[in-house]
């Protein structure tokens, strides 16, 4: 967990743009793309971007809706569909094979740019009023704190994603491109039809021109790449433990071997931590989430905190009608009643907690693990009674709010007139 690889200096450039996100995170992920000027919106083309830098999520520079004008200067410019060789902020330098980006859907700067534009469109739900911000909205870090009333489920977070292969909480999809399915034509969601939603995105001008100039066409599986596409790119920042553990790393390093970049580097690393200190509370949970007797690290292990595997800790599992999980999609017997791991990156900031939300504060997620869960045929065979003092929850708590980045901003507003 605390080794990494030496870091580029697009990576550096990445953090120094990603600290200053960090002072104005809030207001940058409500929409408000103005308070978010202190970094800039596009980065010079030729450089390679780094993923959750804000470059790639702003958005077309401008104000109010996009004109058909600007659609097509956006377009004419040869850079904006070159394949993108995007590297990884080195928060997540070892997450490098994790990172799943099918290649017959390469990213592009174009292809992000339209999927931002659709991710906040309602026009092409079936009563104009839905899109897919409605249930991951960037103010609430790409989920809502609560479970919609038509669903059981609660939203899970729509950034990182490109860490993970398969995509819900059962796993149903393989893919960000699979996954754009059944939210479409979910009843309770956008309640359209394949051909009815990309008729509607058709009559739309600053649509059409898009799909023709970015695919040749404008069907659902191009409707579905380009969601995928502008998923990829939302990527969170370094959290007050990246801070601490980055720093850590270079201290222990003889300043005669750093280069200047990484001097400036550890400079801007000390003043994160003096920014984002984490608590000694925090400090100790670190070393119980790490530790044998509780295991958290072993269902949330590595950069993004997840195995992106499927386990049964008991949630959803009593009752007269105990809920399936991945046993709906595999059938394997082991597979009921488990779900998938999430992340615990930004955890504090995305209540309320399990598949169901039936947890409204990380104290209760503790205490539901320091219990044992549940009882099932299938439960985890890590789920067991921990015994931790009311001195170690709180401990653990503090670990896991200090695993919050700032997420790149994204201009919600400039959809196509």
């Amino acid at each position: 967990m605390n080794s990494f690889p030496s870091r580029s200096v697009a990576g550096i450039v990445s953090l120094l743009c990603m600290v200053v996100l960090a002072s104005g995170c809030d207001r940058a992920a409500s929409g408000d793309l103005a308070a978010s000027r202190a970094v800039p919106a596009h980065w010079p083309y030729g450089t390679k971007p780094v993923l959750g830098s804000p470059e790639l999520t702003a958005g077309d520079p401008g104000k109010g809706p996009l004109t058909l004008d600007e659609i097509r200067d956006w377009l004419s410019q040869p850079e904006v569909h070159e394949p993108l060789e995007v590297a990884l902020p080195y928060w997540f330098a070892d997450a490098e094979d994790l990172v799943s980006i099918p290649p017959e859907n390469p990213l592009t700067r174009a292809k992000i740019e339209l999927g931002r534009q659709l991710f906040f469109d309602t026009r092409w739900s079936i009563a104009g009023d839905t899109a897919c911000a409605t249930c991951h909205r960037p103010d609430q870090d790409y989920t809502i704190h609560g479970v919609p009333p038509e669903t059981s489920f609660n939203p899970p977070v729509a950034f990182n994603r490109l860490f993970g292969k398969h995509q819900s909480w059962d796993g149903r999809d393989d893919s960000l491109e699979a996954q754009v399915h059944g939210p479409t034509t979910n009843r309770f969601e956008m309640g359209m039809t394949m051909e009815g939603s990309t008729s509607r995105l058709a009559a739309i001008e600053g649509y059409r021109l898009q799909f023709e100039a970015i695919f040749g066409r404008l069907d659902f599986d191009a409707v579905a790449a380009a969601l995928a596409s502008f998923q990829r790119a939302l990527v969170t920042g370094p959290s007050p433990w990246d801070f601490r553990r980055v720093l850590a790393e270079y201290e222990a390093r003889p300043p005669e071997s750093l280069s200047a970049e990484e001097k400036q580097l550890v400079e801007t690393l000390r003043e994160g931590v003096r920014a984002q200190p984490m608590s000694e509370a925090a400090i100790r949970g670190e070393a119980l989430f790490f530790s044998e007797r509780t295991g958290c690290y072993t269902c949330h292990p590595g950069p993004n905190f997840t195995d992106e595997a499927f386990h049964n800790i008991g949630v959803g599992t009593g009752g007269a009608n105990p809920e399936l999980g991945r046993y709906k999609i595999t059938g394997r017997e082991e597979d009921r009643g488990a779900f998938k791991t999430p992340t615990l990156r930004n955890v504090a900031r995305t209540s309320p907690y399990m598949h169901n939300g039936q947890c409204g504060s990380l104290r209760e997620v503790v205490d539901w693990f320091d219990r044992g869960g549940f009882g099932h045929a299938h439960l985890d065979r890590g789920m067991r009674l921990l015994r931790l003092t009311r001195d170690e929850k709180r401990d653990l708590v503090a670990f896991l709010e200090a695993l919050s980045g700032p997420l790149p901003p994204v201009e919600t507003g400039r959809l196509p007139e």
